[in-house]
């Protein structure tokens, strides 16, 4: 609290007050209240809340047909709804596992053309570009409208093995990435008229087949980030046309080194490239030996093919997680709020700093909604299910 000692201010005449020695104190009372005002207004600035407002990108039809996406229902509840559903130039990829196509559909939910299974039965004048997948995971879409598909395969070849057709959980209604087994699988880049430009593996080009993928990011022209598992560890990968460019495993952080260690079970909860691939953020959970409770989650800056880590966070609350990096540095941290009927984005600097605060307030009811995600182009998306549709927003 400022506290204010005026005992050695010195009066003038009473109709204005007079401070000999700074001159008019009027002048000076309206300066300091300026000051005062200014400090205030900043301290309220940085832990300001700017409520986003939701705008419907696409509207995507559920349904039987080949020209919506079919839903699969288990306990009323739609389970094969991905976590994230790529755009790009005004175009979603959704993708039908059970036909081993992907639909493209414009803004209006109307079907653009469809890609993949040869033997698919193609809409009357709809564009249809055949390409065999064996199982369809992850599909992703870069800057430029290129496609980046998980394609799974067996040892046998491209058919799925029995039982492993269907792969979503059917209990949460989330999607999952890896199904009841993990299956080596490549990722293909194929534009939306089925040109391949190439079959990526863990290595790059033409190399070994990934294992298990959490999640594929585009960045920014012809970047592309992996996260995945090789030998029971997670590593993010980094290529650029087709090149892997550089990667952090998960048993060369340094974290785990750490005098903490010897207090704490450390473990990692992500790591999250920044879109141009300058640095990596990495969220690690700590928790007591003694008595395994959560203690603390620290956030550290990582660069490519390096050991050594700048800790930029503590949070103490384990509801409060990293969730994305901007192109300006900034990085957001989620937390739930009001019951879980909405949102609040703690804004930090580069450097950590908490600076500011941005609000998603999802509209009841709140079942409708499912996952929220960012690309590489700070947009930030929600999908929701709502009368017989997929929808897609973006919060500005």
């Amino acid at each position: 609290m400022l506290k204010f000692n005026m005992s050695t201010v010195k009066l003038g005449k009473a109709s204005c007050p007079v401070n000999k020695k700074l001159g008019n104190g009027c002048c000076t009372m309206r300066t300091l209240y300026l000051f005062l005002t200014l400090i205030f207004s900043v301290s309220c600035l940085r832990f300001r809340v700017e409520n986003l407002k939701e705008e419907i990108l696409f509207r995507i039809p559920l349904g039987q047909t080949n020209e919506s996406f079919e839903g699969v229902v288990v306990n009323q509840v739609l389970t094969n709804v991905p976590l994230t559903i790529p755009n790009s130039s005004n175009i979603s990829a959704m993708a039908d596992n059970k036909q081993a196509v992907i639909k493209l559909f414009d803004r209006n939910g109307r079907l653009d053309a469809t890609l993949g299974n040869p033997d698919f039965k193609s809409v009357s004048g709809i564009p249809h570009y055949p390409f065999r997948f064996g199982g369809i995971g992850i599909v992703a879409m870069n800057e430029d409208g290129d496609l980046i598909v998980q394609n799974r395969i067996s040892s046998k070849g491209m058919e799925l093995p029995q039982g492993q057709e269907n792969l979503y959980k059917t209990y949460s209604g989330s999607f999952s990435t890896q199904g009841t087994t993990v299956l080596p699988s490549f990722l293909v880049q194929i534009s939306q008229k089925g040109v391949v430009k190439f079959m990526l593996g863990a290595s790059g080009k033409n190399s070994e087949p990934f294992r298990y993928i959490e999640f594929i990011l585009p960045g920014e022209g012809e970047k592309l980030f992996v996260y995945h598992r090789i030998a029971e560890e997670m590593r993010l990968s980094y290529f650029e046309e087709g090149e892997l460019k550089g990667n952090l495993k998960e048993s060369g952080l340094d974290v785990f080194a750490s005098n903490d260690a010897k207090e704490y079970d450390i473990t990692l909860d992500k790591l999250l490239p920044h879109p141009e691939g300058e640095y990596v953020l990495g969220s690690f959970s700590y928790y007591s030996k003694k008595d395994k409770r959560f203690k603390f989650r620290r956030i550290f800056r990582f660069v490519f093919d390096s050991k050594s880590s700048q800790m930029l966070k503590e949070i103490q609350d384990p509801s409060e997680i990293l969730f994305s990096i901007r192109n300006n540095g900034e990085f957001y941290i989620w937390e739930t709020e009001d019951g879980g009927n909405a949102a609040r984005l703690q804004v930090h600097d580069k450097e950590g700093n908490h600076i500011n605060n941005k609000r998603i307030p999802f509209s009841s009811p709140r079942g409708q909604w499912r996952e929220t995600y960012t690309d590489a182009f700070d947009n930030i998306y929600s999908v929701r299910i709502r009368a017989g549709a997929l929808e897609v927003y973006r919060w500005i």
